[in-house]
């Protein structure tokens, strides 16, 4: 449908949080706008007296067997209705006017692809979410685009939606399967939405440091994937080992942990030690 936003927003146990989303898009200046919410195996009761309470004309709830919030945006996509897909975690907020400003810039310039601003974090951490602005061969690095980000419709069919075999990282494999094909990233400079850090759940370094091993497999299954692209843009895997081993977050027990096992996995065992030895 033209000019219509799609909001997706995958839903999990967040009961406490819901309204709060549902309300920062109610709110929007943007009124064209639907909300497609996708239970991923939640009770459906609480949703459905939210349906039934006509506090929000425009949203639409899916219900689906829990299979991961990858396959419930993928879900979302295609029960939804809109031009444009905007998504959002069903904790987080943005503010009134992001989509319309991220809209506007959007349709600006047609090479656009992708549009995102500036976010902080909330609840158990406050301050600035450090996204950097957006640089083709710091970005294969590391990702700086957020899941809170506005993006064609189509672009998201012609690059497959999320990948369910990725248990991390999968936005920032979508935003590279996109981008891939050409276009541009544009960051709003300004502070527009709020990512929240929940009072109970575990800080972002725990998380990483008790997932090195998942989150290692991950990031050699996005760069096996777009490894053409990745050596189009001057990062074969000496460059990538390199620049992992330089950047201050995988330094120290990371850099030991994850990457001498990374390097073992994707080279014969009886090359590893030359390898690595050359490497390091």
């Amino acid at each position: 449908m033209k000019d219509v936003v799609s909001v997706i927003i995958p839903y999990y146990h967040c009961q406490n949080y819901i309204l709060e989303t549902l309300d920062c898009v109610k709110n929007q200046t943007y009124q064209q706008i639907e909300i497609v919410l996708v239970n991923d195996g939640s009770d459906q009761d609480f949703l459905n007296q939210i349906k039934e309470s006509n506090n929000y004309n425009n949203l639409k709830i899916v219900h689906q067997k829990n299979r991961g919030q990858s396959a419930a945006r993928n879900n979302g996509v295609r029960n939804s209705l809109g031009e444009y897909l905007f998504f959002l975690d069903c904790d987080d907020k943005i503010s009134p006017d992001y989509i319309e400003k991220a809209i506007k810039i959007l349709k600006s310039d047609s090479e656009i692809k992708l549009v995102y601003a500036k976010g902080e974090y909330f609840e158990a951490k406050t301050g600035e979410w450090p996204l950097p602005k957006f640089e083709t061969k710091s970005f294969l690095i590391e990702n700086c685009i957020p899941i809170i980000c506005l993006i064609y419709k189509e672009d998201f069919k012609k690059a497959g939606g999320f990948d369910t075999n990725l248990s991390f990282f999968e936005d920032w494999d979508l935003w590279i399967s996109i981008l891939k094909t050409g276009g541009k990233v544009h960051r709003i400079n300004e502070f527009l939405f709020s990512y929240r850090i929940q009072n109970a759940q575990k800080s972002l370094s725990d998380r990483f440091e008790n997932d090195i091993e998942m989150l290692g497999d991950n990031y050699f299954k996005i760069y096996s994937k777009h490894y053409e692209f990745y050596k189009e843009n001057g990062i074969g895997f000496h460059q990538l080992f390199t620049a992992l081993r330089e950047n201050q977050k995988y330094k120290g027990k990371y850099y030991n942990t994850w990457y001498r096992k990374l390097i073992y996995k994707y080279f014969k065992p009886e090359k590893y030690t030359m390898i690595y030895d050359k490497l390091k």
